[in-house]
C-alpha cells in the first residue's frame, strides 16, 4: 500500500515539472521581449489583453495619455506612408513599465523611446502605416502597450483613415430620386483630384443617349478646403458638376454611368501624352453611376398595390369581402408644377359595369404632390364573378382622368373575386 501511494506522489511530482517545462519553453522567452506581436488573424488589438501583462504588484504607477489614443489620418493614396506620436505620461508616485504588446498586422508599432518612466516623466510612441493597393476603402488599425499600471494594464492605441484612387466621386452614386414625366431636374456630385498632376475635363456625356440628349452639363472647379470639404480638403482639384435635364424622358429606372473624359497636365499646362493602355482604351475618363426612376405624373400609394404590366397600378382585393367588408381605400397622387391647378375624376367607363365603384376625395397638397383619398367599393350582384389575372386582360379597370393635357390618363387594374347574393 505504501509503494501505491508513493507511486502516486511521484507521478505528480513529475507531471507538474514536466508541464513547468514545457511552459517555461514555450513562453519564457516572450516575457523579456520588447517589440512587436504581429497576427494575420482580423481582431483589433483593443479586442485582446495579452497573457503576459507587466507585473503590476501594488505599484503606484499611473498612465496619463498626452495625446488622444485614436488619431485620424484622413484621406491617404495607396503607397502613402503616415505616422503619428502618441505621448504616455506617468503622474503615478511609482516607475511606470512600459512594453511593446499586440499590433495587428497592417501597421508598425515603433520602439519605446523608454522603457521606464519616473514619477512625473513622458515618452513618445510612433505608429506608422502603409497604404496597401486594392485594400478596404477604409482601415482601422490599433496596437497596445502593456504597463504596470493596475488600472491599465494595457492602453490601446489606434490609427484610422480612408484609403482614396487618384479620383474620388461625392456621393460615390448619383441619384436624382423619383420625378415625374413632365418635371425637368437636376443631377449635381462633385469630383475630388488626389493625382499628383492636375486634370482638364472633357465633353461629358452619360451612357444612355437619351439621357444625353436631354441634359445640359455644367463643370466648375474649386480649390478643395478642409473647411469646406473635410477631408477631402487636402485634394488638388475639385470639380462641381451640375446636370439640368429637361422634361420628357421616357417612363422607367435610370441606371445610366456619367462618363467624364480628362486630360491630364504637366506643370505648364499641357496635356500629358497617353499612356498605351489609356490610348487602347480611347482615353481616360472617370464614370459615375447615376440612378433615379422617371414616374407618370399620375401615380398611387397604398396597400396591396404594385405596378401593371404596360403600366399603370394594379390592386389586389381579393381579401376583401371576408370580414363582410367591400370596400378599400388608398391614395392617387399628382405630381407637377400644375397640380394645385388640375383637376382629376373618374372615367365614366369603369369594368365591369355595376360590379366596381370607385369615389375621390378631396385633394390634400404635401409639398411636391397632391394626395387625391380614393375609395373603390365592389359591389355584389347576384352570380359570382372573379377578375384574378389568368390573362392580361382578365382584371377590372378604372381609369383616372385630369382637365389637364399634359398628364396621361392612368389605369388602375382590379384583382378581385366576389360571390353572388
Amino acid at each position: 500500500m505504501k509503494k501505491f501511494l508513493l507511486g502516486i506522489v511521484f507521478a505528480a511530482v513529475l507531471g507538474t515539472t514536466a508541464g513547468w517545462a514545457i511552459n517555461y519553453v514555450n513562453y519564457a522567452s516572450l516575457v523579456g521581449h520588447f517589440g512587436p506581436f504581429t497576427t494575420d488573424s482580423d481582431f483589433q488589438a483593443a479586442d485582446l489583453v495579452s497573457t503576459l501583462p507587466a507585473d503590476t504588484g501594488d505599484s503606484s504607477a499611473k498612465v496619463n495619455m498626452l495625446t488622444a489614443q485614436v488619431h485620424d489620418f484622413g484621406m491617404m493614396k495607396p503607397g502613402d506612408e503616415g505616422e503619428h506620436i502618441f505621448r504616455i505620461e506617468n503622474v503615478g508616485t511609482d516607475n511606470l513599465l512600459l512594453r511593446l504588446g499586440a499590433t495587428t498586422c497592417k501597421c508598425t508599432l515603433g520602439d519605446l523611446e523608454r522603457e521606464s518612466l519616473a514619477p512625473g516623466e513622458s515618452t513618445e510612441v510612433k505608429l506608422s502605416w502603409t497604404v496597401k493597393d486594392g485594400g478596404e476603402p477604409e482601415f482601422t488599425q490599433s496596437a497596445q502597450i502593456l504597463t504596470n499600471d493596475p488600472e491599465k494594464v494595457a492602453i490601446s492605441l489606434e490609427i484610422t483613415g480612408r484609403v482614396v484612387s487618384d479620383i474620388d466621386l461625392v456621393p460615390a452614386t448619383w441619384s436624382f430620386g423619383e420625378v415625374g414625366t413632365g418635371e425637368p431636374f437636376e443631377i449635381t456630385g462633385k469630383v475630388y483630384n488626389f493625382m499628383d498632376e492636375k486634370i482638364r475635363p472633357g465633353k461629358p456625356t452619360f451612357s444612355s443617349d437619351e439621357l444625353t440628349e436631354f441634359s445640359t452639363f455644367k463643370i466648375e472647379e474649386f480649390t478643395p478646403t478642409e473647411e469646406q470639404d473635410g477631408i477631402r480638403g487636402n485634394a488638388l482639384q475639385g470639380f462641381k458638376v451640375t446636370v439640368k435635364v429637361r422634361p420628357g424622358m421616357r417612363q422607367g429606372a435610370v441606371s445610366q454611368n456619367f462618363q467624364l473624359p480628362f486630360d491630364r497636365l504637366d506643370k505648364e499646362g499641357n496635356a500629358v501624352p497617353l499612356s498605351e493602355e489609356a490610348t487602347s482604351l480611347g482615353g481616360e475618363v472617370m464614370l459615375v453611376r447615376t440612378t433615379g426612376k422617371i414616374v407618370g405624373l399620375l401615380g398611387m400609394i397604398g396597400a396591396r398595390l404594385s405596378g401593371a404590366e404596360g403600366g399603370g397600378y394594379l390592386y389586389d382585393l381579393t381579401k376583401l369581402g371576408k370580414d363582410g367588408s367591400l370596400k378599400a381605400k388608398a391614395f392617387v397622387v399628382l405630381r407637377g408644377d400644375e397640380r394645385k391647378t388640375t383637376e382629376l375624376k373618374i372615367a365614366e367607363k369603369v369594368v365591369p359595369e355595376g360590379v366596381i365603384k370607385a369615389t375621390l376625395g378631396e385633394p390634400n397638397d404635401r409639398g411636391t404632390m397632391t394626395l387625391f383619398p380614393i375609395e373603390i367599393e365592389l359591389i355584389r350582384g347576384k352570380e359570382s364573378i372573379e377578375r384574378l389575372g389568368t390573362t392580361k386582360d382578365d382584371y377590372g379597370s378604372i381609369w383616372i382622368e385630369s382637365d389637364n393635357i399634359k398628364i396621361t390618363p392612368m389605369r388602375i387594374a382590379i384583382k378581385f373575386a366576389i360571390k353572388g347574393e
